[in-house]
C-alpha cells in the first residue's frame, strides 16, 4: 500500500503541494517559536561584576501564591530595579559555616560627560572590587569622600589618569571628583562602565542601602555547600508569599542579579514565544485538517476504485495516513531550518529594538524542531485518518456512485460539535464585552479561533444556505448563474476547506491586526489633547538630574516646569498584575499637563497619594478615597490613597503618582522629562542655554515634534503584536490560495463533463465567477461579522471606546486582498484546466 499511496500522491501534484506547504509553514513558525521559548527560558544573562563570587543573594521578583492545597499557585514577575536587603543580612551571612566573607555592593546610577555629551556609569564601593575581581593598575584605593577609582576601559575613552578631575551626575546632583586610581577586572567587563567610591562615600549616594550581596567561600567548600549555608541565613519566607524577598543565586542564574533587564527580556521572550506559538498551532490545526481533509474528499473516486479492486477498509485508511505521514516527514525536515533561520531573525529584531539585551543568545537545539515536526505530522495524520473514515467503510458497489452525487448530510458529531463551538463563541463574545484590559485582548482572541472552528464544522450549511438564498438572484445571469448555484450547494462539503481558510483570513485581520492601530489612534489623540506644555526637555543620557529642572523653573519667561518619571507598579489585584506609572509634580502640573480628570482633583496629589485612570480603576474598582496597594518596581510595598479618576490613561501612564514617591524606585533616580510652560518666545533660548550647559546632549523639543517622537515610541511598543498578527496571516492566506487552486484542479472531469454537454468554454470561466462572488461574499459577511464581534469589545477593554479605527488601507488590505487573492487563486487554475482537452479530462483523474 505504501508504493499505491506514493502513486497517488506524485498523480495529484496539486494536492500535495498545497498539503506540504501547509505543514512546512506550521512546522516553520512552530520552530521559530520553540527556539526562541527555549532561549527564554535559558536565557540568564552573563555574569562580569560578580564573576568572584559562586553565590549572590538579592531581591529580583516579586512572588504570590493564591488557592490552598492543590490550587497552590505561586506566580512571579521580575523587579525592573534590585530591591533593597536588610541592613543585618550581610552579617548574618558572614557568620553562617563555609563563608569566607560577604560583600554588600549598591549600584548608584550617575553621568559622567563624554564626547560633548553624557555616558551613564555606575557607582560601587570600592569593598565590592573582589567580586567581579577588579585589580588596580595605577594609582591607589579610594581613601577620601572626594576620590575615586575608574575602570580601565572607561578612563581610557575619556582620556582620564591618576590626579585628574571627573565631574559625576548624581541624582542629588553634579560633583567633582579627583582620580586616584585606574582598575580593571580580571575577565569580562561590566556593560555598564564602573567607578568606585570609597565605602563611606558609597553608603552615603546610596542611602545607605544594599542591593547583592557577593559571597565567597573558605578554602575548598563548594558552590553548592556555599549556597546551602547561606540559605540557611535568610529569614525564612512566610507561608504564603505576597511580596518581594531575598534568594540565592548561583551558577548561570547570577546574570539575572548583575542586570534587571535580563528577566524582564526572558519574561517578555517567554510570553510572545508561547502565544505566538499556540496562535500557530491552533491555526495549523484549522490549516491542515482542512487542506487534508479536502485532498482526501477529491479523491474518493480514486478510493472507490480502490475498494471496487477489493482493497479493505483498514488498508484504504492505512494507504491515506501514510500518504499524509510521507508529507508530514518531508515538511518538517525542510521547515526546521527555515525556522531556526527565523529565530535567529527574531533575536536580531529583539535586540535592535531594545526589548532584550544583546547579551541574548538564541540556543538552537532538537527540541524545538522534533516538537514541531511531531505536532505537525500528528495533526495531518489525525486529519487523514478522518477524512478517510467514511470513504473506507463503504461498500464497494456503492463506491462508484458515491462519487457522482455528495452527501447532503452534515452528521451528527460534526453538526453537534459545531453548535458546542457556535455556542461556546457567542458566550465568549458576552464576556469579552464585560471586561477590560489585557483580561479582554485574550478573551477575544479565543473567540475568534472559537468561532472560526464553529464556521469550519456548520460551513456545509452555511454554504447551502447562501446558495438557496441568493440562488434567485445567480439565476438571473441566465444558464450559468443556474450552474453556479447548483454547483455550489451540491458541493457544499468539498467547498467547506475553501470557506473557512477564507474565513479565517478575513476574521484574523479583520480582528487582531486593527486592535493595534485602534490602541495607537486612542493614545496619540490622548497624548495630544493632554499635553499642553509648550516644550519637552529630553535627555540622550539615561536621564536628567533635578538641577536642570530647577535652572528652567529660574529662568524669566518659564511659567511652570514638571519634572516626569516612569516606571511600573505592581499590584496583586486580578492576579499579579503590573500597570505604567508615572511620578509627576503637582504644582503647575494644569499649565503643563492635562489628564482629562473625571472625578476628584491632581491638586490633591502628594504625598502617599495616586490618580488612576478610568479603565484601571474599573478594573480594580477603585473610586476617590479609595486604597491602591501593591509594590514599586523594586518591590517597595505600597499603600496610596486614590484622590482622582482621569479618561487619558492611554496616552500618559495608568497611575500617576507624586514624583518624589516614585522617583527613588526607578532604574536610574533621574527624571525622564521636564514638559516646559513659557510665556514669551525669548524664554526658548535661554532654556537652551541652560541646558547646554547642565545637561549637553539633551533636546528641546517644541510639543509638535513631541507628539512625533511619542508616537514612534508607541508604534515600536505595538511591532511585536503586528509581527506575530501579520505572520499568522501570512500563514492563513497561504492556506486559503492552496486551498483554492486544490479545489479548481480538483474539478477537471466536472469541467469536461460540461463542456462534452455543450457549454461553451466562456460559460463555464463565467460559473466559477460567479460561484467566486457567491463564496467570496459568504467568507467577507461571516468572517466581518467575527471579527465585529472579537474586534469591538477587545477595543472596547483597551481603549475604553467600543469604537475600533481601520484606516481606509485597511479595508482595502482586508477586503480587496482577500477578494483579489481568491480569484486569482481561482481563475489561473481554472484557466490552465479549461486548456485540456474535454475527451481527456473526462478520464478517471479528476
Amino acid at each position: 500500500m505504501m508504493r499505491i499511496a506514493w502513486r497517488m500522491l506524485t498523480q495529484r501534484p496539486a494536492s500535495m503541494l498545497a498539503t506540504f506547504l501547509a505543514l512546512w509553514f506550521a512546522v516553520g513558525i512552530v520552530t521559530t517559536c520553540g527556539a526562541m521559548l527555549e532561549s527564554g527560558i535559558r536565557f540568564h544573562g552573563t555574569t562580569a561584576r560578580y564573576a568572584a563570587a559562586p553565590v549572590l543573594v538579592a531581591t529580583t521578583d516579586l512572588r504570590m501564591t493564591e488557592g490552598r492545597g492543590d490550587d497552590r499557585d505561586t506566580e512571579s514577575l521580575p523587579l525592573l530595579k534590585r530591591g533593597s536587603l536588610d541592613a543585618s543580612l550581610p552579617g548574618r551571612i558572614a557568620a553562617a559555616p563555609g563563608v569566607r566573607a560577604a560583600v554588600a555592593d549598591i549600584a548608584v546610577p550617575a553621568q559622567v560627560a563624554a564626547g560633548g555629551g553624557t555616558a551613564p556609569v555606575e557607582v560601587h564601593p570600592w569593598s565590592a572590587a573582589p567580586l567581579a575581581p577588579f585589580t588596580l593598575r595605577t594609582g591607589a584605593a579610594p581613601t577620601g569622600d572626594d576620590q575615586v577609582v575608574l575602570d580601565e576601559a572607561f578612563a581610557a575613552r575619556i582620556g582620564a589618569k591618576p590626579g585628574d578631575q571627573v565631574r559625576l551626575g548624581l541624582a542629588s546632583g553634579p560633583r567633582a571628583f579627583t582620580v586616584g586610581g585606574i582598575a580593571a577586572p580580571t575577565g569580562t567587563a561590566p556593560r555598564t562602565p564602573t567607578i568606585f567610591v570609597g565605602d563611606a562615600e558609597a553608603r552615603v549616594l546610596s542611602g545607605g542601602a544594599t542591593e547583592v550581596i557577593g559571597v565567597l567561600p573558605e578554602q575548598g567548600v563548594g558552590a553548592g555547600t556555599l549556597a546551602a549555608s547561606v540559605r540557611r541565613a535568610l529569614p525564612p519566607d512566610p507561608a504564603r508569599l505576597s511580596g518581594a524577598y531575598p534568594r540565592v543565586y548561583t551558577g548561570a542564574s547570577r546574570g539575572s542579579v548583575e542586570s534587571t533587564d535580563v528577566g524582564n527580556g526572558r519574561e517578555f521572550v517567554i510570553a510572545v514565544s508561547g502565544v505566538f506559538g499556540g496562535c500557530a498551532l491552533l491555526i495549523g490545526v484549522l490549516v491542515i485538517a482542512g487542506t487534508v481533509g479536502l485532498s482526501v474528499r477529491q479523491r474518493h473516486r480514486d478510493i472507490a476504485l480502490l475498494r471496487a479492486l477489493a482493497a479493505t477498509p483498514r488498508q484504504v485508511r492505512r494507504m491515506v495516513i501514510r500518504e499524509a505521514a510521507a508529507l508530514g516527514v518531508l515538511a518538517g525536515v525542510a521547515g526546521i531550518w527555515p525556522g531556526l533561520a527565523g529565530a535567529d531573525r527574531l533575536r536580531e529584531e529583539y535586540v535592535s529594538r531594545g526589548m532584550v539585551p544583546d547579551s541574548f543568545r538564541t540556543h538552537l537545539s532538537w527540541l524545538p524542531p522534533l516538537v514541531a515536526t511531531g505536532a505537525a505530522l500528528l495533526i495531518a495524520v489525525v486529519a487523514a485518518w478522518a477524512a478517510s473514515l467514511r470513504a473506507s467503510r463503504i461498500q464497494p458497489t456503492e463506491a462508484l456512485a458515491e462519487t457522482t452525487v455528495e452527501r447532503g448530510g452534515l452528521g451528527i458529531v460534526r453538526a453537534v460539535l459545531g453548535l458546542v463551538a457556535l455556542a461556546g463563541g457567542i458566550t465568549l463574545c458576552f464576556v469579552s464585552a464585560s471586561v477590560s484590559g489585557d483580561s479582554a485582548a485574550g478573551t477575544s482572541v479565543a473567540t475568534v479561533f472559537t468561532l472560526v472552528v464553529s464556521v469550519a464544522l456548520l460551513s456545509p450549511l452555511l454554504i447551502r444556505a447562501a446558495a438557496a438564498t441568493f440562488g434567485r438572484l445567480l439565476r438571473l445571469a441566465g444558464v450559468t448563474g443556474r450552474l453556479a448555484a447548483a454547483n455550489t450547494a451540491a458541493s457544499a462539503r468539498r467547498l467547506s476547506a475553501v470557506v473557512s481558510s477564507l474565513v479565517l483570513a478575513v476574521a484574523l485581520g479583520g480582528s487582531l491586526w486593527f486592535v493595534q492601530t485602534s490602541e495607537l489612534h486612542v493614545a496619540a489623540g490622548q497624548s495630544r489633547a493632554g499635553l499642553v506644555a509648550d516644550h519637552v526637555v529630553t535627555s540622550a543620557g539615561p536621564g536628567l538630574r533635578p538641577d536642570v529642572t530647577e535652572a528652567i523653573r529660574r529662568t524669566a519667561g518659564v511659567s511652570a516646569a514638571t519634572r516626569v518619571v516612569h516606571s511600573t507598579i505592581f499590584t496583586p489585584r486580578l492576579g499579579l498584575t503590573d500597570f505604567s506609572a508615572q511620578g509627576v509634580d503637582a504644582a503647575g502640573l494644569a499649565r503643563t499637563m492635562n489628564l482629562g480628570v473625571t472625578s476628584g482633583a491632581l491638586a490633591g496629589l502628594s504625598g502617599d497619594t495616586v490618580a488612576v485612570d478610568t479603565l484601571t480603576a474599573q478594573a480594580l474598582h477603585l473610586r476617590v478615597g479609595g486604597r491602591f496597594t501593591g509594590w514599586f518596581g523594586d518591590g517597595a510595598p505600597v499603600n496610596l490613597r486614590v484622590v482622582a479618576i482621569y479618561r487619558r490613561g492611554l496616552g500618559f501612564a495608568q497611575l500617576t503618582v507624586p514624583h518624589d514617591l516614585l522617583l527613588p524606585h526607578t532604574t536610574s533616580g533621574l527624571d525622564d522629562a521636564v514638559l516646559v510652560a513659557t510665556d514669551r518666545a525669548q524664554a526658548v533660548t535661554a532654556v537652551r542655554a541652560e541646558l547646554d550647559r547642565l545637561a549637553p546632549g539633551s533636546a528641546l523639543l517644541a510639543r509638535d515634534a513631541y507628539q512625533v517622537g511619542l508616537g514612534k515610541d508607541m508604534v515600536a511598543n505595538a511591532w511585536t503584536n503586528q509581527m506575530v498578527v501579520g505572520v499568522l496571516l501570512i500563514y492563513v492566506v497561504i492556506a486559503a490560495v492552496n486551498t483554492l487552486a486544490m479545489y479548481a484542479l480538483g474539478r477537471r472531469r466536472e469541467f469536461a463533463v460540461l463542456r462534452l454537454s455543450g457549454t461553451t468554454r466562456p460559460q463555464v470561466l463565467s460559473m466559477v465567477r460567479l460561484e467566486q462572488v457567491l463564496l467570496l461574499g459568504l467568507a467577507l459577511v461571516v468572517g466581518a461579522a467575527i471579527a465585529a464581534a472579537t474586534l469591538i469589545p477587545m477595543v472596547k477593554g483597551i481603549t475604553g471606546s467600543p469604537t475600533p479605527y481601520i484606516p481606509l488601507a485597511g479595508w482595502v488590505a482586508v477586503i480587496g486582498g482577500v477578494v483579489l487573492l481568491g480569484g486569482a487563486a481561482t481563475a489561473v487554475p481554472v484557466r490552465r484546466v479549461l486548456r485540456t482537452r474535454p475527451v481527456e479530462g473526462i478520464g478517471l483523474r479528476e
